[in-house]
């Protein structure tokens, strides 16, 4: 039996939550600031996200490509303004089929990802473009699967880094309007606040007043950093706070009174794609300036320079702290370099959540540091910066943790940390799922059992405690509970496909022959490649016969 995956669930609290009304939108911007506008539209932030095929930055010599481990070939193509990816099999061509890939995440400075659309709901495909490379190749994270995997779900905290306005329906895990998103990338409001008010005030020629927008730089340092990292701390992992959901924080607040971000203690960790605050931290440059020492210090979130003045732009910022320090290099060194500072000190490196790309080394080392591994799995995990957290917080970082890594003695403290909540906080029902899961996951079903049906009460939004009791009812041969429970969370992210061919299977024990084959077309249409649903769908059309 399956269970839904726990990097998706874990969200779920937060999914169900309605977006922020950040409603006056970019364009209201431009009225005044139409120089800022312009510009800042040419940048990476601004391009993190659209239709795919309408921006495109693709090329397509190395469109096709083919994955040894599991023998599928890819193709991408363009197909009426959008791109396509087709894949299929070797000697078993029924595994084939063809995807519209509808919108891009990414703004293919270092890579674009791409997703899936089906009934609303968003998922990941299966292919990325690497932008160094010119080449196509599957996505970070889909080597490890057998079969084009075409239904990670796309969930709203992930797609808020890259899109704005987010279009989320209500009591689904990943399903949204048409469009997802009402700007493509990331609209001034993410940064400066809402902007209905302010707009409305300048226009009525009021200059003076409330109605104030943000301005990150004049923020204290605590609220000043929480802007950029929203999207720019990802840390070994982030909890969602006790009354908090994705679309809690807004500019101005401290994000750690909504999210907790954890690392893990006593390692240098090799670079993340979105580690750019702790090798920040790392550094000595922030060692010793403080908080003097900001992403704006190097960067213009307006502007972004061009290839051609990247290096003298960079230097410039070195040299506002280090003029009076010449560079150590030999000439040829220096020559070699064109006087490139981040050339030497922010090397572009591997990073250790994705393959294909490099990203720059914002831990501005003395010496290139080469490739690092990344983190212990079982280092304890520690608050970033010394935050403060809630034993909740710890309980939750380290049972998403445990998710991640095979050592039994981190799992075990992970147990023992969720009972201890558990029983401090028996009303807490994400704490319950967590504890839950790991007990199913242990054959402990009868004390899985009642947590299940404790979280399913205390949020109906939830689709851990529907697949997970649902696979306890199914054991046990109460099918027609087991295929309520498989349904809604089914209604909830139609991707599961696993819970759809474990439903189909409950429906043919109950002697719904009709409706066990609807359920496993459904699974094949949204997921050709998913070899167990025609497997069952053979069965069962051979037995009829």
């Amino acid at each position: 039996m399956c269970s839904i995956d726990r990097a998706a669930w874990r969200l779920l609290l937060a999914a169900i939550c309605a977006p922020l009304a950040y409603s006056a939108g970019s364009a209201a911007c431009a009225e005044c600031h139409r120089d800022i506008f312009e510009s800042y539209r040419r940048t990476p932030m601004a391009l993190s996200s659209g239709e795919a095929g309408r921006d495109a930055v693709e090329t397509f010599g190395k469109a096709s490509f083919t994955h040894a481990a599991s023998g599928f070939h890819y193709r991408v193509s363009q197909a009426g303004g959008f791109f396509q990816v087709e894949f299929a099999r070797k000697g078993d061509a029924a595994l084939g089929g063809k995807k519209l890939l509808r919108y891009y995440v990414g703004s293919g400075a270092v890579a674009r990802s791409y997703l899936l659309a089906d009934d609303g709901f968003l998922y990941e495909a299966p292919v990325a473009y690497y932008t160094a490379g010119r080449n196509w190749g599957l996505a970070p994270g889909y080597e490890q699967y057998a079969y084009p995997y075409v239904t990670r779900p796309v969930s709203p905290p992930c797609l808020n880094c890259h899109a704005s306005f987010l279009d989320v329906v209500r009591g689904t895990q990943n399903r949204f309007g048409a469009p997802p998103f009402g700007e493509g990338g990331i609209a001034c409001e993410r940064c400066h606040g809402p902007g209905e008010a302010h707009v409305a005030k300048m226009r009525a020629g009021e200059t003076s007043g409330g109605a104030a927008i943000v301005n990150p730089a004049k923020l204290d340092p605590e609220r000043r950093d929480s802007v950029c990292e929203q999207c720019h701390l990802s840390g070994e992992v982030r909890v969602t706070r006790a009354g908090s959901a994705w679309s809690t924080y807004r500019p101005g607040d401290r994000l750690s009174d909504s999210v907790a971000v954890f690392v893990r203690a006593g390692t240098v960790p090799g670079m993340r794609v979105n580690s750019h605050f702790e090798k920040l931290a790392q550094s000595a440059c922030k060692r010793a300036s403080g908080d003097r020492l900001w992403c704006g210090s190097c960067h213009d979130p307006h502007a972004a320079p061009d290839a051609a003045q990247r290096a003298a732009w960079f230097r410039g910022k070195c040299l506002a702290c280090h003029a009076s320090k010449g560079c150590t290099e030999s000439a040829a060194v220096r020559a070699r370099n064109q006087n490139d500072c981040i050339a030497c000190h922010m090397p572009r490196s591997p990073v250790t959540d994705a393959q294909h790309v490099v990203y720059t080394d914002h831990s501005i080392p003395r010496r290139p540091r080469g490739t690092q591994a990344g983190p212990a799995a079982e280092a304890d995990l520690v608050p970033f910066e010394g935050t403060a957290v809630s034993a909740r917080d710890t309980t939750l970082a380290y049972a998403i943790a445990a998710g991640h890594t095979t050592s039994a003695a981190f799992r075990a403290r992970a147990l023992r940390l969720l009972e201890q909540s558990e029983r401090a906080a028996p009303n807490d029902s994400e704490v319950l799922l967590y504890l839950a899961e790991m007990y199913r996951n242990a054959g402990r079903e009868a004390e899985a059992e009642p947590l299940y049906r404790r979280a399913m009460q205390l949020d109906p939004g939830q689709v851990t405690a529907s697949v997970g009791l649902g696979g306890i009812l199914f054991e046990r041969g109460e099918f027609a509970r087991a295929i309520a429970l498989w349904q809604d969370a089914l209604a909830k992210n139609g991707g599961l496909v696993l819970v759809g061919t474990n439903l189909a299977m409950a429906q043919w024990r109950t002697g719904d022959v009709r409706a066990a084959g609807a359920t496993l077309r459904r699974i094949i249409d949204l997921s050709p490649g998913f070899a167990p649903a025609r497997e069952l769908l053979r069965r069962l059309e051979t037995q009829g016969r």
